[in-house]
């Protein structure tokens, strides 16, 4: 995978995050399996940067360059095309480094590094618990939850469990974990979980 695919990924962040992020309390109910968190990425995927030491100005040129990054086009993915796919990561490396990234894998580490993050904080308290409680907190609302089909529940259970099991990667630096907690509302709202919007 291209280091243009990583950004692009990031950038849509439909996953952000690559983490397991709690869904918000509304969407417990539905029971959306989390995301595999950066230690428990399937065989094949991108592996995750490296955790760097936060500043606000990353924060804000993530924030910046998101919007932008979003709306490249690469290629499709049944259909290759290597010029476009070029010509896109041409177009990612100038939007983040006009936002104040050196690289896009100075954006990708910084991106990973806010997902490690957002990934253990809980929607509700907006406090750093880790990725475990929140998953064990998603695992008591699927189990609760009367109206979900069984088999549908009977897998995002399985799921839930299987990501308990694999383990949880080292605890975020504090600093990294109280400056993206500091933003957490436009953060959330950028990474794609919606949680921002709600006060």
């Amino acid at each position: 995978m291209t280091i243009f695919s990583r950004a692009f990924r990031a950038a849509s962040l439909s996953a952000l995050l690559t983490g397991a992020v709690l869904a918000p309390a509304t969407a417990l109910a539905q029971a959306r399996p989390p995301a595999p968190a950066p230690d428990r990425v399937p065989a094949g995927a991108p592996e995750p940067g490296k955790e760097i030491a936060l500043t606000q100005a990353q924060i804000d040129g993530l924030l910046a360059a998101q919007p932008e990054l979003a709306k490249l086009s690469g290629a499709a993915p049944d259909k290759p095309d290597p010029k476009a796919e070029e010509q896109a990561q041409g177009q990612a490396e100038a939007i983040v480094k006009r936002n104040g990234f050196e690289s896009l894998e100075a954006f990708q580490d910084a991106s990973d590094t806010v997902d490690a993050v957002l990934g253990g904080i809980d929607p509700e308290t907006k406090s750093y618990v880790g990725p475990t409680a929140l998953l064990k907190k998603q695992l008591a609302a699927v189990q609760a939850d009367k109206g979900m089909p069984a088999k549908e529940k009977a897998e995002a259970v399985k799921e839930i469990k299987a990501a308990l099991a694999a383990g949880e990667s080292a605890k975020p630096s504090q600093g990294n974990i109280a400056l993206v907690t500091k933003n957490y509302a436009p953060l959330s709202a950028a990474m794609g979980d919606g949680e921002g919007t709600q006060k």
